[in-house]
């Protein structure tokens, strides 16, 4: 059965289901880059922040020797409560290494590979927390999120004007 709305209400609702629409891309980019990061001690992958019109949040602090793992259901938001049409969300990690691990992580079977930390040097990237191109399929897992969720917009704003 189709809602009944009155004509001076289908602004604020054609503008309420838009805020639905940008609630549900955030909240899908932030889990999937959550759930496909990868993982070594879990600072990277605690890192994720949403911010609304900005990108403050620094990331979580060096030292600990594990991190819990963020709930990918629960964006970080930083300095605001809900996603509003009209504003511009930007989901960053600003670690140091943030871009090294998302864009050019090493292929997979390389047996000895430097990270972000020139002192360390990993044996086998294939090990659980041993390296992210494992983890992540390689350089690239970040466009291809972003390009999912480029896909998965205009099916629902034309769901929206279906319903309008």
């Amino acid at each position: 059965m189709a809602k009944e709305i009155k004509i001076e209400n289908v602004g604020k609702f054609v503008e309420g289901e838009y805020n639905k629409l940008i609630k549900a891309a955030v909240a899908e980019t932030y889990a999937s880059l959550v759930q496909k990061s990868p993982v070594d001690l879990g600072r990277f992958r605690a890192s994720w922040a949403v911010g609304q019109n900005n990108a403050t949040f620094l990331g979580e602090p060096a030292g600990k020797s594990s991190y819990p793992t963020p709930n990918p259901e629960e964006p970080r938001k930083i300095g605001y409560d809900k996603e509003k049409a009209g504003n511009t969300y930007v989901i960053y990690n600003n670690l140091p290494y943030a871009e090294k691990l998302a864009y050019a992580a090493p292929g997979f079977g390389l047996k000895e590979e430097k990270r972000y930390n020139p002192t360390r040097v990993v044996d086998n990237w294939a090990t659980p927390g041993g390296g992210s191109s494992h983890q992540t399929n390689g350089p690239g897992w970040v466009e291809a999120i972003s390009k999912h969720v480029q896909r998965m917009i205009p099916t629902l704003a034309a769901e929206i004007e279906r319903k309008a």
